[in-house]
């Protein structure tokens, strides 16, 4: 993929009680939905005979578990009820697997990973917790849970997920969808592919009207993972974040995983901007980019980078951004402890998740190249407008006389052209040149046609196209309804209205 904007022009024109068991899939490399099977735990004491094998700790735990045997499980993660004095909290863990137990490990207790305040994910047995961690198969498990501050946390479940296994996910790459552009948008295995379980999601997707900023995340978790345990890590989150955090859907817009691989994450949000449920209190006008992994001592692999790269510049193009720009978010509340809701944050147009929550989420490695993917990202992008607005209305009356603009900035140089097009593809007004400094183009309508007479109703298109250094920037257009004029009163001055219609 030389650059994204030639496949833009395309978009342009147009998620102890087992909840449910594993399935195989048959033997067949075709996808399918592969149920998840989930186990929980609950925590409600302190196991004495455990707690004395640990010898001196600096902190008495809130809950301890024994080192018990499990179903079979790949991924786990501990949640509790909502309760807001409730303070820090610090979760350790440890696991079997292939008959040995693994050492300690502290895992990050963020609410960060999180929907927005009243959004349709905290509508339903939401719950708070760990992030979802990768174990791979596994078979036993232990538990300490330290309350730092405040209150302890209530209800208090170890979750065990099994995503289960299918001969489709040992398929290395999802086929490309050519159907619609000659330069697809960045090779994207989807929901069906990676077996997504669909009758676990709820509700319909929520949508933005644009975005405005991309957030980098990782999912915090092991690295140690195959290429056909890829889909299944990425199955164990959806279930994790439906069945145990109790949000409708997976909560990130997309996934990358450590061989340069991308996955479609919360449904919808292939050819539209479908609000997710990564960065609390900033879901809206934005979306986010989890890389599989924990990137806070291991940097990720540049196949992981140059994925993530093209999946931020095809978003980010198709919602006109410059990825080298800030933008203003306002806080919706939820998950963030740095700003409250209402609060507006200047974000640079790609993020990392702890610019907007109290995390270490993407990672150390991942955060200190950030201005690189940024750099990456902008040359992928190459020239192009960016954000256009449009100012006029888009339904008028026939008769009216505006005037309509649209305004758009350009990314580097650019030879531009603006026309004001009919229903049928009839230019009725154009202009052109060469914008050198990356300043402005800019269009304006009167509402006439080539002969200054008002246009008759109909649909009409403002349409700002250009090229810059051998690329076609994604076209900005702005489509206008120019209405019928609707005679009112008596049935004299009806008739009288409809006759001066009618000789136009």
């Amino acid at each position: 993929m030389r650059r994204l904007l030639t496949f833009l022009l395309f978009v342009a024109a147009l998620s102890t009680v087992l909840v449910a068991l594993p399935t195989l899939t048959t033997a067949t490399a075709t996808p399918r939905p592969v149920p998840a099977g989930v186990e929980r735990i609950p925590l409600a004491a302190v196991d004495a005979a455990s707690l004395r094998t640990l010898g001196s700790l600096k902190v008495r735990p809130a809950y301890l578990s024994s080192a018990r045997t499990t179903r079979p499980f790949s991924l786990m993660g501990v949640t509790w009820a909502p309760d807001s004095a409730v303070g820090d909290v610090e979760v350790l863990l440890r696991h079997r697997s292939s008959g040995r137990w693994s050492d300690w490990e502290s895992v990050e207790a963020d609410s960060d990973d999180a929907p927005d305040a009243g959004s349709p994910d905290t509508r339903g047995a939401f719950r708070l917790g760990t992030a979802p961690i990768w174990t791979g198969p596994s078979d036993g498990v232990q538990v300490r849970v330290n309350a730092l501050s405040g209150a302890k946390p209530r209800d208090v479940r170890i979750e065990l997920v099994d995503p289960g296994t299918s001969p489709a996910d040992a398929l290395v790459d999802g086929p490309r969808d050519q159907a619609h552009s000659e330069e697809p948008r960045p090779q994207i295995i989807t929901r069906a592919q990676w077996g997504a379980d669909e009758s676990i999601r709820r509700g319909s997707p929520s949508y933005n009207s644009t975005v405005k900023v991309g957030f980098v995340h990782h999912t915090a978790s092991s690295n140690d993972y195959t290429r056909e345990q890829a889909a299944a890590m990425v199955r164990g989150i959806y279930a994790y974040h439906v069945k145990s955090n109790g949000w409708a859907d997976i909560g990130y817009n997309y996934l990358v995983d450590r061989y340069g691989r991308a996955y479609e994450g919360r449904a919808g949000g292939l050819d539209r901007f479908v609000v997710g449920a990564h960065t609390g209190g900033f879901n809206t006008d934005s979306f986010a980019v989890s890389l599989l992994g924990d990137f806070s001592t291991v940097a990720p692999d540049t196949a992981t980078v140059g994925m993530l790269t093209d999946v931020l510049a095809w978003k980010l193009g198709t919602a006109y951004r410059d990825p080298l720009a800030k933008a203003v978010l306002t806080s919706q509340g939820g998950g963030t402890s740095k700003y409250s809701a209402g609060q507006k944050a200047t974000f640079d147009v790609v993020s990392g998740h702890r610019d907007a929550g109290n995390t270490s989420c993407p990672g150390a490695t991942t955060y200190a190249r950030m201005d690189t993917i940024r750099q990456q990202v902008a040359q992928k992008l190459g020239d192009g407008f960016v954000d256009p607005v449009f100012t006029g209305g888009r339904e008028h009356p026939r008769g009216a006389r505006g005037p309509l603009t649209a305004t758009a900035r350009t990314r580097g140089p650019l030879d531009w052209t603006a026309t004001v097009e009919d229903a049928d593809g009839a230019v009725l007004r154009t202009s052109s040149g060469r914008n050198d400094g990356g300043g402005p183009v800019s269009l304006s309508w009167d509402m006439t046609d080539a002969d200054g007479l008002s246009v008759r109703p109909g649909t009409y298109v403002m349409r700002l196209s250009g090229a810059g250094d051998g690329d076609r920037a994604l076209p900005y257009q702005a489509r206008i309804v120019v209405k019928g004029v609707v005679c009112r009163g008596n049935p004299l001055e009806r008739a009288r209205c409809n006759a001066k219609k009618r000789t136009g």
